[in-house]
């Protein structure tokens, strides 16, 4: 398993999609951090500032690095050479895990840096204005990058279940910024009961400490996410094992 793991490591590294979106959100994570804070305080918008400086990793960023995740397994279709992976590792499963593992450490590590930065980044425009040493602060901080990476696994899971680059894309983007906090919300009768098990909803509801009406405080919404991302693998597990490559 190590093995497996270090060549996707490997395949990961030596292509430039990576870099361009690690790029992209350290561009939109620092930036809108001091954007946002050098316009003034937002403690009449809501009660947790440091979720709100940090939009640029927990909403756009985490749509590029949904992408960034999706195309790590679906330009391997694409180009054929997943069966040279299956075929080195019979046990197909160690390959989904294997790049569920390195995609999510990825996203954690990177996710964590520019979380810190921004921050930081953040309480020099805020000044007064912001606490960075504040449980929500120190929450960001830590619960962040675990969100992103347990994200990386769905966009892991949603590429080998399609397959195809466009369509696995369209659907985690169309799934997490319009499905999930525009359409299901607004549906009369139904959206309500349904939004609490809406699991990016739920990875958002912790980040923001959020205590409104959900069968679970917020690290219970944590946990939901993170078996739901566990769920989502293993049927995309399931799915590759019954299939041909």
């Amino acid at each position: 398993m190590i093995a497996t793991i270090d060549s996707e490591r490997i395949k990961l590294m030596s292509t430039r999609s990576p870099y361009w979106c690690v790029a992209i959100v350290a561009v939109l994570g620092l930036g809108l951090a001091a954007l946002i804070s050098s316009g003034g305080p937002v403690d009449e918008l809501t009660d947790n500032p440091a979720n709100v400086y940090l939009l640029g990793v927990n909403q756009f960023g985490l749509a590029v690095l949904l992408i960034m995740a999706v195309l790590g397994i679906t330009t391997e279709y694409r180009f054929g050479t997943i069966r040279l992976s299956f075929e080195a590792t019979p046990r197909r499963w160690q390959v989904l895990v294997a790049k569920g593992v390195v995609f999510a450490i990825v996203g954690l590590v990177v996710t964590f840096v520019i979380c810190l930065l921004g921050l930081v980044i953040a309480k020099l425009f805020a000044g007064d204005d912001f606490d960075l040493t504040s449980s929500d602060a120190i929450r960001q901080l830590w619960g962040t990058p675990i969100f992103i990476a347990l994200a990386m696994l769905i966009g892991v899971a949603v590429g080998a279940l399609i397959r195809q680059t466009a369509g696995a894309v369209t659907i985690v983007l169309v799934w997490t910024l319009l499905v999930e906090t525009v359409v299901i919300p607004l549906l009369p009768k139904v959206g309500e009961p349904v939004v609490p098990f809406l699991p990016f909803t739920n990875g958002w509801r912790f980040l923001t400490g959020d205590t409104g009406d959900f069968h679970w405080n917020i690290y219970g919404s944590l946990v939901y996410f993170a078996l739901v991302a566990l769920v989502i693998l293993r049927a995309a597990i399931a799915v590759v094992n019954k299939r041909d490559a």
